[in-house]
């Protein structure tokens, strides 16, 4: 257990300090769906999941239109924030939180990203990293279909501008600085992967012992290269591309101005 300031808001809490909906959404949603995917009938695999897949987004869809306006976030800060210039600089620094945030739900493949984990500070724009869980298949990460919360209520209390000019920089800028520095990065990734690895393997097991315990670590140590590897090309694909003599690459590309 740890402390938690006052100032630490979920997004959940703040949805529901503003709208005040007497729905359980989370539940709600899965209740629908569940209830359209049982009235498909005997289908195969293939053809149920993206039944499935349509019917999650059918009920998303409802649920943004009926239940859940996109401007909560932004109301809620309107409030408690004393001043337009506060609000400016708020929502500055939390794009650019929120950008690092990103990184590292991508990179580590985070799961069950609801608004309940996201957590952020109301008072320095700050996004933790809460209750931050990868996805494992078989001691291995995989990929997952959303890489990061960006949702409606977010996007819109950032603002295009913010978006393009602090988030989006930011999640470059930030992943290029961890895969320029991947010799000293690697060593930190296999000991944070490793006991994670080790934690989901014990958990399904019986190891009593360190002797155990070190024989699992061998066991898997293939495993665990294999996850390093995984976050180290996540981070190298949004890093930005290096461009041999760039003074070269873009001449000529501008087109002269007309001085006439």
């Amino acid at each position: 257990m740890s402390a938690t300031q006052d100032s630490h808001q979920s997004l959940e809490s703040i949805l529901h300090c503003v709208q005040r909906s007497t729905i359980d959404l989370p539940t709600h949603f899965q209740e629908i769906v569940d209830e359209r995917v049982s009235k498909i009938g005997d289908i195969d695999n293939d053809a149920r999941l993206t039944a499935e897949k349509n019917a999650k987004l059918e009920v998303y869809t409802e649920i943004c239109q009926h239940h859940m306006s996109s401007d909560n976030l932004t109301k809620y800060m309107m409030q408690i924030l004393p001043s337009t210039e506060s609000l400016c600089q708020f929502r500055k620094e939390f794009a650019s939180h929120l950008a690092a945030n990103s990184v590292l739900q991508y990179a580590l493949a985070a799961v069950e990203r609801t608004p309940t984990r996201f957590v952020l500070c109301n008072k320095t724009g700050q996004v933790l990293a809460h209750d931050l869980r990868s996805s494992y298949n078989h001691g291995l990460l995989e990929n997952q279909a959303v890489p990061f919360r960006l949702t409606r209520n977010i996007t819109e209390f950032i603002g295009p501008f913010l978006l393009d000019g602090v988030f989006v920089p930011s999640f470059v800028s930030i992943s290029g600085a961890m895969s320029s520095r991947r010799n000293v990065l690697e060593p930190m990734l296999h000991l944070l992967l490793r006991d994670d690895v080790i934690s989901w393997y014990t958990s399904k097991t019986s190891a009593a012992n360190d002797k155990k315990i070190q024989d699992i670590e061998l066991q898997l140590s293939d495993r665990v290269w294999k996850n390093v590897r995984f976050v180290q090309q996540r981070l190298d694909s949004c890093a930005p591309e290096r461009v041999e003599n760039a003074a070269e690459a873009i001449k000529g590309t501008v087109a002269p101005i007309d001085m006439k």
